[in-house]
């Protein structure tokens, strides 16, 4: 199977794509509704999840695009002499995945009105857009690239993790990407959290970027200035 067919949306996938759709949209409004006295109607929310798909499914294609696509410059690797001291610790992985999608999923319960979430879906695209101007201007491999990705995948962690990189080439590293859309989430939280509780989530995601190698440390500064940035354009 080549890079491409790794990376298209096949029919069986589309269909669980919908019908995700409808099951979160259902458990965004009940919990909206029951924990944040949301004024959204169910309808509202299926508006909403079904912007959100469409967004993630789309911009996953461009991510893909790019890094299928960045061959015309320089290929670097911003691996540090840190990098080689930091453990690698595969259980990470599940902080690394699913926290991620937990808390934007707490943003869009957490949203009052359809503008306001139109505004928060906006600011993820612009956020993309800056991610692939750098990625195609400056392509980074990550540092799993230069011998740590060579493991035994014989725990269930260790498969995961395994199975997430075989989805990409490992190209589309600076900024992180998943450091960018962590501050953005974290922003648009802390009114909500805390300012705490939001800067947590932010340690969490740059401590499991660097645990289970996917990111040098290099890359994750300018990931977290990029998303505050697109955040004081936007919002």
């Amino acid at each position: 199977m080549n890079e491409k067919e790794k990376t298209s949306i096949t029919p069986k996938y589309m269909l669980l794509i919908i019908i995700g759709t409808f099951l979160f949209s259902i458990i965004y409004y009940v919990l909206g509704v029951n924990f944040f006295k949301s004024p959204l109607s169910y309808y509202d929310y299926l508006i909403l999840t079904t912007l959100i798909a469409v967004v993630i499914v789309g911009s996953y294609q461009i991510f893909f695009w790019v890094q299928r696509n960045n061959y015309f410059f320089k290929t670097r690797c911003f691996k540090t002499k840190i990098d080689d001291l930091i453990p690698f610790w595969p259980r990470w992985v599940w902080v690394y995945s699913f926290l991620y999608y937990i808390m934007i999923g707490y943003v869009v319960i957490s949203i009052k009105s359809l503008e306001q979430g139109v505004h928060i879906i906006f600011g993820g695209l612009v956020l993309l857009f800056f991610q692939c101007v750098c990625f195609m201007l400056f392509p980074a491999i990550a540092s799993t690239e230069m011998g740590w990705r060579k493991y035994e995948a014989n725990t269930l962690s260790l498969r995961y993790l395994k199975f997430i990189q075989e989805l990409d080439n490992g190209r589309n590293c600076f900024p992180s990407m998943h450091m960018s859309m962590a501050t953005y989430v974290a922003l648009l939280l802390s009114p909500v959290v805390s300012i705490y509780w939001a800067l947590t989530f932010i340690v969490l995601i740059l401590l499991s970027t660097v645990f289970v190698k996917q990111h040098p440390i290099f890359d994750l500064l300018p990931g977290i200035l990029l998303g505050w940035l697109v955040y004081l354009l936007i919002i």
